[in-house]
């Protein structure tokens, strides 16, 4: 089981990484009417929340500056940032080495139970798998973001 995640985590964090790489930092910042965030809210929070499910939940050490929390944790939005969020070019930065940290993820850590069971996740690898499936719609909503300002250029 825990090939299938680590093939289709590469996948989807490669597919996420090509996106932002070809974004600007101002396409990055732009809110398209209708969306309560920007592409660079859904990157950070991607990041935020793999950081979550791969090593917050299996006690491995967290490495992310504390400021991603309070930039991209759910219920947050780019309206109510106070202090200055990170260029979009850390953010791609971020999300490569926090796949090469996860390719260093033993299949025993993943196929361990977790502490105390949490959102219906009772190992490792329920809260990892998720993460393929929590990206994989955040690209989905950039993606459409992009679509939307495209259209709105016209």
């Amino acid at each position: 089981m825990s090939e299938i995640f680590f093939y289709q985590f590469n996948k989807v964090r490669n597919w996420s990484i090509g996106i932002a790489e070809n974004l600007t930092e101002e396409m990055a910042n732009r809110q398209p009417d209708g969306f309560n965030n920007t592409m660079k809210w859904h990157l950070g929070h991607m990041v935020t929340e793999a950081e979550y499910f791969l090593f917050e939940l299996s006690k491995q050490p967290v490495q992310l500056p504390n400021r991603y929390n309070q930039l991209f944790a759910p219920g947050t939005r780019p309206s109510e940032w106070k202090g200055e969020a990170p260029r979009l070019s850390e953010l791609i930065l971020t999300l490569k080495s926090q796949l090469e940290r996860v390719k260093e993820i033993s299949p025993e850590l993943l196929n361990q139970p977790l502490e105390k069971p949490i959102h219906e996740f009772n190992s490792v690898l329920d809260a990892a798998a998720f993460s393929v499936l929590h990206e994989s719609l955040h690209i989905g909503q950039i993606e459409s973001m992009k679509r939307m300002l495209v259209v709105s250029a016209k």
